[in-house]
């Protein structure tokens, strides 16, 4: 029996909001170092560490990555946070979706309105981008992920009725 197994990562380029959102956090961790110098010269220090590793781990954790893993039918999304951590946020069977579709279908329109969550997981500007809309933890859940030949292939083997171009 031939085993089915698959792995993509998908590379995250930084946009203008994590540029954005860094900044922000430099310029608030600057604020508080200059105020607790100021009015609570005794706790400063302890303040400046905290506040800087604060910064550190909000800068960090705006670069992130993500990998799909197709198992057989299941296909799992983890996010790869500054190429150390790993957060599984998507687990699911491809036979149980109730529709999947390229992103810039008419099918969009009819999902998109009725979920509950909504996870992207395709980088941005991506082209071949498709859809699927499942029950993720008792949530109606739209997820985006970015499709290559490979991946085509598990849908058309274990998902071919739910595809829709």
């Amino acid at each position: 029996m031939e085993s089915w197994y698959y792995e993509k990562i998908v590379y995250r380029k930084k946009t203008k909001k994590d540029d954005l959102i860094s900044f922000a956090v430099v310029l608030v961790t600057l604020a508080i170092c200059i105020v607790s110098y100021y009015f609570l010269r005794n706790l400063s220090f302890i303040i400046w560490l905290g506040v800087i590793y604060a910064c550190y781990r909000i800068i960090t954790s705006r670069k992130f990555d993500y990998e799909y893993i197709f198992v057989e039918d299941t296909m799992t999304i983890d996010k790869i946070i500054n190429k150390s951590r790993r957060k599984n946020i998507f687990t699911h069977s491809l036979k149980d979706f109730e529709i999947l579709a390229y992103k810039d279908s008419d099918h969009i329109k009819e999902y998109s309105d009725n979920v509950q969550q909504v996870i992207d997981a395709s980088a941005p500007g991506s082209e071949n981008t498709l859809f699927g809309v499942a029950y993720f933890k008792s949530m109606r859940t739209l997820v985006y992920f970015e499709a290559d030949e490979r991946i085509e292939e598990f849908i058309q083997k274990y998902a071919k009725h739910k595809f829709k171009e």
